[in-house]
Protein backbone atom coordinates (compact mmCIF):
# COMPACT_ATOMS: atom_id res chain seq x y z
CA UNK A 1 0.00 0.00 0.00
CA UNK A 2 1.44 3.65 -0.80
CA UNK A 3 2.03 5.74 1.81
CA UNK A 4 -0.72 7.92 0.87
CA UNK A 5 -3.27 4.91 2.18
CA UNK A 6 -4.75 4.27 -1.81
CA UNK A 7 -4.40 1.64 -3.56
CA UNK A 8 -1.21 1.73 -5.91
CA UNK A 9 -0.95 1.99 -9.54
CA UNK A 10 0.17 -0.31 -11.88
CA UNK A 11 2.79 2.61 -12.52
CA UNK A 12 4.12 2.60 -9.33
CA UNK A 13 4.78 -0.84 -9.37
CA UNK A 14 7.00 -0.50 -12.58
CA UNK A 15 8.83 2.36 -11.05
CA UNK A 16 9.35 0.00 -7.90
CA UNK A 17 10.56 -2.80 -9.92
CA UNK A 18 12.72 -0.94 -12.63
CA UNK A 19 10.49 -1.63 -15.63
CA UNK A 20 8.22 -0.17 -18.11
CA UNK A 21 4.26 -0.55 -16.88
CA UNK A 22 3.85 -3.23 -20.33
CA UNK A 23 6.17 -5.04 -18.26
CA UNK A 24 3.87 -5.38 -15.44
CA UNK A 25 0.80 -5.72 -17.26
CA UNK A 26 2.36 -8.27 -19.51
CA UNK A 27 3.40 -9.90 -16.02
CA UNK A 28 -0.56 -9.51 -14.71
CA UNK A 29 -1.73 -11.16 -17.84
CA UNK A 30 0.18 -14.24 -17.82
CA UNK A 31 3.41 -13.54 -19.90
CA UNK A 32 6.09 -14.23 -16.99
CA UNK A 33 7.16 -17.60 -18.84
CA UNK A 34 8.60 -15.16 -21.67
CA UNK A 35 10.51 -12.96 -19.05
CA UNK A 36 13.80 -13.23 -17.51
CA UNK A 37 14.09 -14.58 -14.29
CA UNK A 38 15.46 -11.59 -13.29
CA UNK A 39 12.43 -9.42 -14.75
CA UNK A 40 10.40 -12.24 -13.61
CA UNK A 41 12.22 -11.42 -9.27
CA UNK A 42 11.75 -7.68 -9.67
CA UNK A 43 8.29 -7.74 -10.91
CA UNK A 44 7.08 -9.82 -7.77
CA UNK A 45 9.13 -8.09 -5.47
CA UNK A 46 7.59 -4.85 -6.24
CA UNK A 47 3.89 -6.60 -6.06
CA UNK A 48 4.64 -7.92 -2.98
CA UNK A 49 6.38 -4.64 -1.35
CA UNK A 50 3.61 -2.43 -2.56
CA UNK A 51 0.66 -4.95 -1.69
CA UNK A 52 -0.63 -4.76 -5.04
CA UNK A 53 -4.44 -6.07 -6.38
CA UNK A 54 -5.50 -6.07 -9.79
CA UNK A 55 -8.47 -4.47 -10.08
CA UNK A 56 -10.48 -6.95 -11.93
CA UNK A 57 -13.80 -5.11 -12.18
CA UNK A 58 -12.20 -2.17 -13.39
CA UNK A 59 -10.33 -5.14 -16.13
CA UNK A 60 -13.92 -6.42 -16.76
CA UNK A 61 -15.30 -3.67 -17.43
CA UNK A 62 -12.91 -2.20 -19.84
CA UNK A 63 -12.76 -5.74 -21.86
CA UNK A 64 -16.63 -5.93 -22.08
CA UNK A 65 -17.73 -2.11 -22.74
CA UNK A 66 -17.60 -3.23 -26.75
CA UNK A 67 -19.91 -6.14 -26.33
CA UNK A 68 -22.59 -4.40 -24.71
CA UNK A 69 -25.41 -2.36 -26.96
CA UNK A 70 -28.19 -0.70 -25.84
CA UNK A 71 -31.57 -0.34 -26.62
CA UNK A 72 -33.43 2.44 -26.53
CA UNK A 73 -37.06 2.17 -25.25
CA UNK A 74 -39.91 4.81 -23.89
CA UNK A 75 -40.71 4.97 -20.35
CA UNK A 76 -44.34 4.86 -20.89
CA UNK A 77 -45.59 1.40 -20.71
CA UNK A 78 -47.97 1.19 -23.52
CA UNK A 79 -45.41 2.11 -25.77
CA UNK A 80 -42.51 -0.42 -24.58
CA UNK A 81 -41.60 -2.68 -27.68
CA UNK A 82 -41.51 -6.20 -25.79
CA UNK A 83 -41.51 -8.52 -28.49
CA UNK A 84 -39.13 -6.47 -30.61
CA UNK A 85 -36.79 -6.36 -27.52
CA UNK A 86 -37.19 -9.85 -27.21
CA UNK A 87 -36.04 -10.91 -30.68
CA UNK A 88 -33.42 -8.50 -30.58
CA UNK A 89 -32.12 -9.64 -27.40
CA UNK A 90 -31.50 -13.19 -28.43
CA UNK A 91 -29.92 -12.23 -31.36
CA UNK A 92 -27.28 -10.19 -29.38
CA UNK A 93 -26.73 -12.87 -27.29
CA UNK A 94 -26.33 -15.18 -30.31
CA UNK A 95 -23.45 -12.70 -31.93
CA UNK A 96 -22.01 -12.33 -28.23
CA UNK A 97 -23.46 -9.33 -27.21
CA UNK A 98 -25.77 -7.95 -24.19
CA UNK A 99 -28.13 -5.58 -24.86
CA UNK A 100 -29.31 -3.43 -22.30
CA UNK A 101 -32.35 -1.26 -21.87
CA UNK A 102 -31.94 2.46 -21.93
CA UNK A 103 -34.77 4.42 -21.47
CA UNK A 104 -36.29 7.63 -23.44
CA UNK A 105 -37.83 10.07 -20.65
CA UNK A 106 -39.78 11.92 -22.82
CA UNK A 107 -39.53 13.64 -26.63
CA UNK A 108 -37.80 16.79 -25.58
CA UNK A 109 -34.65 17.87 -26.47
CA UNK A 110 -33.69 18.40 -22.83
CA UNK A 111 -34.14 14.58 -22.62
CA UNK A 112 -32.26 13.54 -25.97
CA UNK A 113 -29.35 15.52 -24.38
CA UNK A 114 -29.43 13.52 -21.46
CA UNK A 115 -29.79 10.07 -23.54
CA UNK A 116 -26.80 11.13 -25.37
CA UNK A 117 -24.82 11.93 -22.01
CA UNK A 118 -25.83 8.25 -20.77
CA UNK A 119 -25.10 6.31 -23.91
CA UNK A 120 -21.63 8.54 -23.97
CA UNK A 121 -20.80 7.35 -20.39
CA UNK A 122 -21.88 3.76 -20.92
CA UNK A 123 -19.69 3.51 -23.87
CA UNK A 124 -21.62 1.44 -25.40
CA UNK A 125 -20.68 -0.87 -29.06
CA UNK A 126 -24.13 0.39 -30.60
CA UNK A 127 -27.34 1.73 -30.06
CA UNK A 128 -30.79 0.35 -31.28
CA UNK A 129 -33.46 2.81 -31.22
CA UNK A 130 -36.76 1.01 -30.82
CA UNK A 131 -39.03 4.62 -30.59
CA UNK A 132 -38.41 8.15 -32.69
CA UNK A 133 -35.74 9.88 -31.00
CA UNK A 134 -35.41 13.81 -30.35
CA UNK A 135 -32.95 15.47 -33.00
CA UNK A 136 -31.33 17.27 -30.60
CA UNK A 137 -30.14 13.33 -29.53
CA UNK A 138 -28.54 12.45 -32.74
CA UNK A 139 -25.20 12.75 -33.72
CA UNK A 140 -23.18 12.27 -37.08
CA UNK A 141 -20.66 10.08 -37.21
CA UNK A 142 -17.07 10.31 -38.36
CA UNK A 143 -17.96 8.44 -41.61
CA UNK A 144 -21.44 10.01 -41.93
CA UNK A 145 -23.15 7.31 -40.67
CA UNK A 146 -25.83 8.77 -37.94
CA UNK A 147 -24.93 7.91 -34.37
CA UNK A 148 -25.75 8.77 -30.59
CA UNK A 149 -23.46 9.79 -27.68
CA UNK A 150 -21.18 8.59 -30.61
CA UNK A 151 -22.01 5.37 -31.24
CA UNK A 152 -23.34 3.95 -33.95
CA UNK A 153 -27.37 4.03 -34.29
CA UNK A 154 -29.50 1.61 -36.04
CA UNK A 155 -33.72 2.65 -36.07
CA UNK A 156 -36.12 0.00 -35.57
CA UNK A 157 -38.96 1.13 -37.66
CA UNK A 158 -38.12 4.60 -37.06
CA UNK A 159 -35.48 5.51 -39.85
CA UNK A 160 -32.44 4.34 -42.02
CA UNK A 161 -28.84 6.09 -42.67
CA UNK A 162 -30.76 9.23 -44.01
CA UNK A 163 -33.37 9.09 -41.25
CA UNK A 164 -35.97 8.11 -43.59
CA UNK A 165 -38.77 5.41 -42.50
CA UNK A 166 -37.63 2.26 -43.17
CA UNK A 167 -38.66 -1.62 -42.36
CA UNK A 168 -41.40 -3.49 -41.41
CA UNK A 169 -42.28 -1.73 -38.24
CA UNK A 170 -42.82 1.25 -40.31
CA UNK A 171 -45.16 -0.42 -43.03
CA UNK A 172 -48.26 0.97 -43.22
CA UNK A 173 -49.42 -0.89 -46.75
CA UNK A 174 -51.72 -3.16 -44.57
CA UNK A 175 -53.75 0.15 -43.55
CA UNK A 176 -54.93 -0.35 -47.29
CA UNK A 177 -55.50 -3.65 -46.76
CA UNK A 178 -58.24 -3.36 -44.02
CA UNK A 179 -59.62 -0.73 -45.83
CA UNK A 180 -60.42 -3.15 -48.41
CA UNK A 181 -61.46 -5.74 -46.70
CA UNK A 182 -64.27 -3.91 -44.95
CA UNK A 183 -65.41 -2.49 -48.42
CA UNK A 184 -65.68 -5.68 -49.50
CA UNK A 185 -68.21 -6.53 -46.61
CA UNK A 186 -70.03 -3.00 -47.39
CA UNK A 187 -68.56 -0.45 -45.27
CA UNK A 188 -68.74 3.07 -46.53
CA UNK A 189 -68.39 5.48 -43.78
CA UNK A 190 -64.85 5.07 -41.43
CA UNK A 191 -62.91 6.55 -38.83
CA UNK A 192 -58.97 6.86 -38.05
CA UNK A 193 -57.83 6.49 -34.77
CA UNK A 194 -54.43 6.95 -35.53
CA UNK A 195 -51.23 6.68 -33.30
CA UNK A 196 -48.40 9.06 -32.03
CA UNK A 197 -47.21 10.96 -35.25
CA UNK A 198 -44.06 11.37 -34.18
CA UNK A 199 -43.68 7.44 -35.00
CA UNK A 200 -43.08 7.08 -38.51
CA UNK A 201 -45.21 3.54 -38.28
CA UNK A 202 -48.35 5.97 -37.16
CA UNK A 203 -47.84 8.34 -40.09
CA UNK A 204 -47.66 6.03 -42.37
CA UNK A 205 -50.84 3.96 -41.53
CA UNK A 206 -52.96 7.36 -41.75
CA UNK A 207 -51.28 8.56 -45.00
CA UNK A 208 -52.47 4.35 -46.21
CA UNK A 209 -55.59 4.73 -45.17
CA UNK A 210 -56.39 8.27 -46.56
CA UNK A 211 -55.08 6.93 -49.60
CA UNK A 212 -57.03 3.88 -50.03
CA UNK A 213 -60.67 6.29 -48.69
CA UNK A 214 -59.67 8.44 -51.98
CA UNK A 215 -58.88 5.47 -53.94
CA UNK A 216 -62.45 3.62 -53.24
CA UNK A 217 -64.24 6.56 -53.23
CA UNK A 218 -65.28 6.02 -49.29
CA UNK A 219 -65.89 8.81 -46.94
CA UNK A 220 -63.95 9.18 -43.56
CA UNK A 221 -66.14 10.72 -41.29
CA UNK A 222 -63.13 11.73 -39.17
CA UNK A 223 -59.79 10.79 -37.46
CA UNK A 224 -58.40 10.91 -34.58
CA UNK A 225 -54.38 10.74 -32.85
CA UNK A 226 -54.14 8.71 -29.97
CA UNK A 227 -50.76 7.91 -28.15
CA UNK A 228 -51.05 4.38 -28.23
CA UNK A 229 -53.04 3.87 -24.75
CA UNK A 230 -56.11 2.21 -24.47
CA UNK A 231 -56.95 5.43 -22.76
CA UNK A 232 -56.48 7.40 -25.77
CA UNK A 233 -58.54 5.41 -27.98
CA UNK A 234 -61.82 5.49 -25.55
CA UNK A 235 -61.21 9.53 -25.83
CA UNK A 236 -61.63 9.27 -29.42
CA UNK A 237 -64.43 7.40 -29.66
CA UNK A 238 -66.39 9.97 -27.49
CA UNK A 239 -66.13 11.84 -31.45
CA UNK A 240 -66.54 8.92 -33.60
CA UNK A 241 -70.28 10.48 -35.74
CA UNK A 242 -73.69 7.88 -35.60
CA UNK A 243 -73.28 7.27 -39.22
CA UNK A 244 -69.65 5.70 -39.04
CA UNK A 245 -69.98 1.95 -39.33
CA UNK A 246 -66.24 1.23 -39.44
CA UNK A 247 -63.44 2.48 -36.91
CA UNK A 248 -59.46 1.52 -37.85
CA UNK A 249 -57.34 2.15 -34.51
CA UNK A 250 -53.42 2.38 -35.46
CA UNK A 251 -53.01 -0.32 -32.58
CA UNK A 252 -54.82 -2.98 -30.78
CA UNK A 253 -54.97 -1.13 -27.13
CA UNK A 254 -56.54 1.76 -28.84
CA UNK A 255 -58.95 -0.29 -30.52
CA UNK A 256 -59.90 -1.58 -26.88
CA UNK A 257 -60.69 1.73 -25.86
CA UNK A 258 -62.15 2.47 -29.18
CA UNK A 259 -64.96 -0.65 -28.16
CA UNK A 260 -65.57 -0.14 -24.67
CA UNK A 261 -66.21 3.58 -25.38
CA UNK A 262 -68.91 2.45 -28.09
CA UNK A 263 -70.16 0.08 -25.74
CA UNK A 264 -71.28 3.18 -23.05
CA UNK A 265 -72.80 4.76 -26.18
CA UNK A 266 -74.91 1.22 -26.98
CA UNK A 267 -73.62 0.66 -30.06
CA UNK A 268 -72.75 -2.45 -30.38
CA UNK A 269 -69.41 -4.10 -31.99
CA UNK A 270 -69.55 -5.57 -34.37
CA UNK A 271 -73.15 -5.25 -35.54
CA UNK A 272 -73.01 -1.22 -35.50
CA UNK A 273 -69.52 -0.93 -35.60
CA UNK A 274 -66.82 -3.03 -36.64
CA UNK A 275 -63.03 -1.99 -35.70
CA UNK A 276 -60.07 -2.80 -35.98
CA UNK A 277 -56.21 -3.30 -34.38
CA UNK A 278 -53.18 -3.51 -35.20
CA UNK A 279 -49.96 -5.74 -33.66
CA UNK A 280 -51.82 -8.67 -32.65
CA UNK A 281 -51.19 -8.94 -29.23
CA UNK A 282 -51.74 -12.14 -27.40
CA UNK A 283 -54.91 -10.94 -25.79
CA UNK A 284 -56.17 -10.14 -28.87
CA UNK A 285 -57.70 -13.69 -29.74
CA UNK A 286 -59.58 -13.89 -26.29
CA UNK A 287 -60.96 -10.39 -25.77
CA UNK A 288 -64.93 -9.90 -26.32
CA UNK A 289 -65.12 -9.61 -28.98
CA UNK A 290 -61.98 -10.86 -30.06
CA UNK A 291 -60.67 -8.49 -32.33
CA UNK A 292 -59.23 -8.19 -35.91
CA UNK A 293 -56.16 -6.74 -36.08
CA UNK A 294 -52.67 -6.93 -38.36
CA UNK A 295 -50.46 -9.83 -37.09
CA UNK A 296 -46.59 -9.38 -37.46
CA UNK A 297 -43.68 -11.37 -36.46
CA UNK A 298 -42.17 -8.86 -34.06
CA UNK A 299 -39.33 -10.95 -32.45
CA UNK A 300 -37.90 -11.27 -36.01
CA UNK A 301 -37.95 -7.35 -37.25
CA UNK A 302 -36.27 -7.22 -33.77
CA UNK A 303 -33.92 -10.02 -34.43
CA UNK A 304 -33.37 -8.13 -38.15
CA UNK A 305 -32.93 -4.85 -36.79
CA UNK A 306 -29.81 -6.19 -33.96
CA UNK A 307 -28.43 -7.53 -36.83
CA UNK A 308 -28.66 -4.66 -39.03
CA UNK A 309 -26.63 -2.82 -36.30
CA UNK A 310 -24.28 -5.46 -36.28
CA UNK A 311 -23.41 -4.63 -39.33
CA UNK A 312 -21.89 -0.66 -38.89
CA UNK A 313 -19.89 -2.33 -35.82
CA UNK A 314 -19.02 -6.26 -35.94
CA UNK A 315 -19.31 -7.93 -39.31
CA UNK A 316 -17.79 -11.18 -37.88
CA UNK A 317 -20.63 -10.70 -35.25
CA UNK A 318 -23.06 -10.30 -37.80
CA UNK A 319 -22.45 -13.53 -39.26
CA UNK A 320 -22.56 -15.59 -35.44
CA UNK A 321 -25.62 -14.25 -35.60
CA UNK A 322 -26.72 -14.94 -39.11
CA UNK A 323 -25.66 -18.12 -38.60
CA UNK A 324 -27.55 -18.64 -35.69
CA UNK A 325 -30.49 -18.19 -38.46
CA UNK A 326 -33.48 -16.92 -35.89
CA UNK A 327 -33.39 -13.45 -37.71
CA UNK A 328 -34.62 -15.23 -41.11
CA UNK A 329 -38.14 -15.35 -42.77
CA UNK A 330 -38.76 -17.46 -45.70
CA UNK A 331 -39.10 -15.16 -48.74
CA UNK A 332 -42.55 -16.22 -49.43
CA UNK A 333 -43.32 -15.86 -45.73
CA UNK A 334 -45.71 -12.26 -45.80
CA UNK A 335 -43.82 -10.35 -42.78
CA UNK A 336 -47.83 -8.88 -42.23
CA UNK A 337 -51.20 -10.78 -41.98
CA UNK A 338 -54.56 -9.74 -41.57
CA UNK A 339 -55.91 -11.94 -38.70
CA UNK A 340 -60.12 -12.13 -38.77
CA UNK A 341 -61.72 -12.41 -35.80
CA UNK A 342 -65.33 -11.22 -34.46
CA UNK A 343 -64.75 -7.54 -34.07
CA UNK A 344 -65.94 -7.04 -38.06
CA UNK A 345 -68.93 -7.78 -39.75
CA UNK A 346 -71.05 -6.84 -42.18
CA UNK A 347 -72.79 -3.59 -41.78
CA UNK A 348 -76.60 -4.31 -40.69
CA UNK A 349 -78.61 -2.86 -43.40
Amino acid sequence: MTTTGRPPTIHEVAREAGVSHQTVSRYLRGGAMGMKPATVTRVSDALAALQYTPNLAARSLRSAKRLRLAAVVSEAPERMPLRVLQGASAAARAAGYSLEVVYLRDGSDAAGHELAAHVRLGQYAGVLALVPLPEAAVDTLPDGAPGLGGAPLHGAGTYDAELKASGVLADGGMAERIVEYLADLGHRVFFHVAGDQGWASARNRLHRYRGAIARLGLESAGEAVGDWSAASGYRAAQDVPERVTAVIAANDPMAWGVIRALHERGRDVPDDVSVTGWDDVPEAAFSVPSLTTVSMDLEAEGRRALVALLDAIDPEARARAVAWGGHETPADSPRMRLRVRESTAPPRR
